[in-house]
């Protein structure tokens, strides 16, 4: 009889406790995650909710915009990445005559690790006849990811407008220096997760590392179709 107990107990401890575990963590309760910073101002209201009282936090989202178009004349907008996991960076076409070195490295680093992510490169003050090589011609790495790396080119007004009010100069809750000329990490909801500079081995580094981190908050949030407490 304590043969067969002993026998249970190891079974038990072996197959059944690790799946009742593992039932426990991803398909009860509240969980916590590793997440990403948010940046940007955000807004923090406060409700009643069964006597208890429950703060909710709105993050900073990038504002809808549709006055641009890609280097082909297509139309571009907001809708264009919207629900998309994408980066996104300014670049002064006056001072650069194409897309700089670091940021085609730092693409080549990424792109073709997720192919759900896109890149937005937004160019300013675009000289008239000036023509930009592919990504695919840049590098043999980004062969498969010409259609996901969108070169747009803006008027002043609004790539004014979206550095002041979408992608910031800097975050006023954050002690990081970050700038739009940066290469930006946005989530599918719009919100800004991280700041990278292309011209840092240690930020590509980064960078990748976070975007495996940004799909694992979508992965189990998914898997649990609940909320996730981030705090």
């Amino acid at each position: 009889m304590g043969q067969k107990v002993k026998k249970i107990a190891v079974l038990f401890t072996l197959f059944i406790l690790p799946a009742l575990l593992f039932y426990l963590m991803v398909y009860t309760g509240v969980h916590k995650v590793n997440r990403l910073h948010f940046y940007g101002p955000r807004t923090v209201t406060e409700t009643q909710r069964r006597g208890a009282t429950v703060y909710d936090t709105t993050y900073h989202s990038i504002p809808a915009f549709a006055a641009a178009s890609d280097l082909n004349g297509v139309p571009f907008s907001s809708k264009t990445v919207e629900g998309k996991i994408y980066l996104a960076h300014f670049i002064d076409m006056s001072q650069l005559q194409d897309i700089p070195k670091e940021v085609t490295y730092l693409a080549a680093e990424t792109l073709p690790l997720y192919p759900s992510v896109e890149f937005v490169s937004f160019l300013e003050k675009m000289p008239a006849g000036l023509k930009i090589d592919l990504p695919s011609v840049k590098t043999s790495k980004l062969s498969n990811c010409d259609v996901r790396w969108h070169y747009v080119n803006t008027s002043d007004s609004l790539a004014t407008y979206l550095k002041k009010e979408g992608y910031f100069k800097k975050d006023p809750q954050d002690t990081l220096n970050t700038d739009p000329g940066s290469v930006v990490l946005i989530d599918m909801e719009g919100h800004i997760r991280g700041y990278y500079n292309p011209v840092l081995q240690s930020d590509a580094s980064n960078l990748k590392k976070e975007i495996s981190m940004l799909y694992k908050e979508y992965e189990l949030a998914f898997k649990t179709h609940k909320y996730i407490d981030f705090n």
